[in-house]
């Protein structure tokens, strides 16, 4: 009997109906299958011959030899997904040189797509507006393409996106006002484009957005402080725009941030004290803007901070000491502001320090000897300030550091040890100070990596060492305004690439050495204003612009300059606007242009002097036009 009554509950009108709702539903799924892969083959179609042959397997014709029934279904394509009920549900077509547009993509006929990444292509034309279709989309990836034109308002209506990615493309216009309504948005990527206007406040509603990169456009306005309601948000890429007014002070409610780069724009004011109470912060960087004021000392807070970057700014007062409790700092960067007073010797607490530029500002005070302690540290540079004193003992400890720059201070006394024996070092400007010492000793060693030294305009006194030629690497060196006396070694340069060499205002004595000529890569001699001599110097000249590396690029006015101070014994200064002319035995006397502490050359030699002195003039030329060429000079030295 229970079986009977079971009978009759299937033969119920209820049952009847939903056994045929089902079955009518069938040939629609299949339907819309057929629909989607029609719709992906008119677009296959729109791309060019050579993006189309790159998708065999784009076909509704059946590959099976077995069975020549032909498909209906794009589920088996190549960057294809879907779902259980064969409607596709994914299209993953990133780094695949799609070249095309957008315009040929029937956004309605895809209803269930949730991801759609088409980054690293070369599509072109404008995001249609059409791709508010895509109701169900989550992530859309449009990134690193030649897409043109404004972002479609009607991208705020895909309400389900959590990844919204149009990077590097040629986009233009300002950002939808209406971006707040992605609710679920996590990541927005929009850099590298050419958007303008400003950052809509309606931003500050996407309270589950965690990264926010926005740079490298022509954004504008003030930076609004309802981003400071983005409580989630890790990482924050601002910069490389032309955004003004101050920085937020609702920025100091990111306390999950990360990242605040905010670099390369106009904006002004003070740095927020708030901005200390992002203590999840490793990366802070607001360079190259107009803030002025103090560094605030609540920035010393920070204590995961590895980047702090506030170069080329307006800002002033002293240098909190509380920056040394940045315990995790790697790459500190204080350039080009108006800071004064002394470095903290707190700083020698920074013992991951690897990058240390406080160039450019007005310190004064002595360069504290804890940074000795710094042993990581690769780049230190603290010129162009009114630092006294000498210089720290340990400075080169740790055997990393490769550029050294203190020029331009009021340094004085000896080179320390651990810098003469810095065999890291690869670039070193010490010039103008009043550093003492030998400089055969203090620079006696070898410098493997070394490929700049400007010693330049201190007090060093000694000759000139043959070790010169032990720095293989060696591209310029520069000891120029000191009180080095001694002959010049034949050998400096000799197994280097020396390219520039300045000796001059010193109290060298003896005949220029003919070895010069061999250095060919060299472009810059200056030897000036010294007690060097040699009958056959001019024939130095010509053998130097014989071995010169002979291109269109030569700079032959540098040229003309380098005869006449070899001639005449020191820069030619205010002769050379003198110079309009070639000269004649009309217009010559050719004793002016004589280094006057040599006898005046025999007759025969006179003429060369005449020659080169001619060739000198033309290369001096008021008009670049007129200037010859190295290879047109060549010929003229071989006469």
């Amino acid at each position: 009997m229970a079986k009977i009554l079971n009978l009759k509950n299937l033969l119920s009108p209820v049952f009847i109906v939903l056994f045929f709702n089902i079955f009518a539903l069938l040939p629609t799924a299949a339907s819309a299958s057929t629909d989607e892969a029609n719709a992906l083959l008119k677009w296959k179609a729109s791309f060019s011959n050579q993006t189309q042959s790159r998708l065999p397997s784009w076909t509704l014709l059946s590959h099976n030899a077995t069975n020549s029934k032909p498909s209906t279904s794009s589920c088996t394509w190549f960057g294809i997904k879907c779902n259980s009920a064969g409607s596709v549900i994914k299209i993953n077509m990133t780094g695949f040189g799609l070249n095309g547009t957008l315009h040929e993509f029937s956004f309605s006929s895809f209803p269930n797509l949730k991801y759609f990444d088409l980054s690293i292509n070369s599509l072109s034309g404008n995001i249609p507006s059409q791709i508010a279709n895509l109701s169900k989309l989550t992530y859309l990836d449009l990134s690193t393409n030649q897409l043109s034109g404004e972002i479609p308002p009607e991208i705020c209506l895909l309400t389900n996106l959590q990844v919204l990615h149009l990077v590097q493309n040629q986009l233009n216009g300002s950002i939808p006002n209406d971006i707040g309504r992605l609710r679920y948005l996590e990541d927005l990527a929009l850099y590298s484009n050419r958007l303008h206007g400003s950052i809509p406040t309606s931003l500050g509603k996407l309270s589950n957005l965690a990264y926010l990169y926005l740079y490298n456009n022509s954004l504008l306005g003030s930076i609004p402080p309802e981003l400071g309601n983005l409580n989630n948000l890790l990482e924050l890429y601002i910069d490389t725009n032309t955004f003004t007014g101050p920085i937020p002070s609702t920025f100091g409610n990111l306390k999950k941030l990360t990242v605040l780069s905010a670099f390369h724009n106009n904006l002004s004011g003070p740095i927020p004290l708030e901005i200390g109470n992002l203590k999840s912060l490793s990366s802070l960087s607001f360079s190259q803007n107009n803030l002025s004021g103090p560094i605030p000392a609540s920035l010393g807070g920070m204590r995961s901070l590895t980047l702090l970057h506030l170069y080329q700014n307006q800002l002033s007062g002293p240098i909190p000491n509380e920056l040394g409790n940045l315990i995790s700092l790697t790459d500190l960067e204080l350039s080009d502001n108006q800071l004064s007073g002394s470095v903290p010797a707190s700083f020698g607490n920074l013992v991951g320090l690897q990058i240390l530029y406080l160039r450019k500002n007005t310190l004064s005070g002595s360069i504290p000897p804890e940074l000795g302690n710094l042993m990581n540290l690769t780049v230190m540079e603290l010129d162009k300030n009114q630092f006294t004193g000498y210089l720290p003992q340990n400075i080169c400890l740790g055997g990393s550091l490769q550029r050294f720059t203190v020029n331009n201070n009021h340094l004085r006394g000896p080179i320390p040890r651990s810098l003469k024996k810095c065999r890291s070092l690869v670039r070193a400007r010490l010039d103008g100070n009043q550093l003492t010492g030998n400089l055969a000793e203090d620079f006696g060693g070898v410098f493997p990596n070394l490929e700049f030294i400007d010693l330049s305009y201190n007090k060093f006194h000694g000759e000139i060492s043959s070790t010169w030629e032990r720095c293989p690497k060696l591209v310029d060196l520069r000891i120029a305004g000191n009180n080095i006396s001694g002959c010049i070694p034949p050998g400096i340069g000799i197994g280097t690439r020396l390219q520039a060499l300045d000796l001059s205002s010193n109290n060298l004595v003896g005949e220029i050495p003919k070895e010069l000529g061999k250095l060919t890569s060299i472009i810059k001699l200056l030897l000036g204003d010294n007690q060097l001599f040699g009958d056959r110097h001019f024939l130095f000249l010509s053998e130097f612009a014989y071995t010169m590396k002979v291109t269109e690029k030569c700079d032959v006015y540098s040229f003309g300059v380098l005869v006449l101070e070899v001639i005449k014994g020191k820069h030619p200064g205010d002769l050379i606007p003198s110079l309009s002319s070639p000269l004649t035995g009309e217009n010559l006397v050719l004793t002016d242009f004589l280094d006057q502490r040599l006898p005046i050359p025999p007759p025969e030699v006179q003429d060369e002097v005449i020659l080169m002195l001619n060739i000198a003039i033309t290369c001096l030329h008021d008009n670049p036009q007129y200037r010859p060429s190295m290879n047109m000079i060549i010929p003229m030295l071989s006469i």
